[in-house]
């Protein structure tokens, strides 16, 4: 009797993995457990076993040089270095602006990194156009590579980069209490129109009104989507605009002082990358 009884917890045990195998997992769980992900290491890398005598170089840690600073500076760096050396070299050859280009309209301009201010006084307005250069070059790759034509060279096919960033227009009448904020964008299909259409180049995305001298933006005041607008509506908020000076010239200009301003702080990025892998 007691070899049978102590066969009954094994039986049960085993019936009950049988129905855990069974069940499928739950859809949460399924959800929480990471995907698997494909091997991406070269498989000469892969037959080397853990507890082999004979490591392949890749697998080494690079030593120090032999200099005797201490850094590590690897064939990888100095490789690095002078592929930084040359592209910067390259970049400044082709820098049409070596110093900002000023906007028309009695704009003052305040740089603060790659966030950019222009400022303007208007018979007691104050109009305020704040842009950031980061992120401002839409894609220019396209589904079909196009082979070079004769005697042009392929550096000479590359499509011209230009930055279109979003701006915001902060207008402050004089008594200082309410700024009507517009949020402006340059649509991707207007960007490559010919000049023989009169349509605007850049378009409002958001209005809405928000407390002069309030450094946060705050949700809780009403914002107007312009998707849904009536189009007189639209109409006149655009030549409210046009008034104070930001019109179709204005949006050309910013986009060729937004392009010099990227192009600039790209340059003085790839600086600073090789200064960094150079650095000890």
């Amino acid at each position: 009797m007691l070899p049978l009884l102590r066969c009954v917890p094994r039986a049960l045990g085993a019936a009950a993995t049988g129905l855990r195998a069974a069940v499928p997992t739950s859809p949460l769980r399924q959800l929480l457990q990471p995907a698997p992900r494909p091997c991406l290491r070269p498989f000469g890398l892969l037959s080397v076993r853990a507890g082999s005598a004979r490591r392949s170089g890749l697998l080494q840690p690079p030593a120090p040089c032999s200099c005797g600073c201490g850094a590590l500076h690897t064939e990888g760096d100095k490789a690095f270095v002078e592929f930084l050396t040359d592209e910067i070299k390259e970049e400044k050859k082709i820098q049409k602006h070596k110093s900002l280009p000023k906007m028309s309209g009695d704009w003052e301009l305040e740089v603060n990194g790659t966030e950019a201010k222009l400022l303007r006084k208007v018979a007691g307005e104050k109009i305020t156009v704040t842009f950031n250069i980061n992120n401002s070059i839409p894609p220019t790759f396209s589904g079909e590579e196009e082979e070079p034509s004769q005697g042009q060279k392929a550096e000479e096919q590359e499509p011209e980069l230009t930055s279109t960033p979003n701006f915001v227009v902060e207008v402050t009448k004089s008594d200082g209490k309410k700024t009507l904020v517009l949020d402006c964008h340059y649509p991707e299909d207007e960007l490559g129109q010919e000049e023989e259409t009169e349509s605007d180049i850049f378009s409002i995305k958001e209005v809405s009104f928000q407390t002069t001298g309030d450094s946060e933006w705050r949700d809780t005041n009403y914002t107007l989507n312009t998707d849904s607008l009536d189009w007189a509506l639209y109409d006149h908020l655009m030549d409210f605009l046009a008034d104070r000076g930001v019109d179709n010239t204005f949006a050309d200009e910013l986009v060729e002082l937004s392009t010099a301003l990227e192009h600039q702080e790209y340059i003085t990025f790839l600086e600073d990358l090789k200064s960094f892998v150079k650095s000890q």
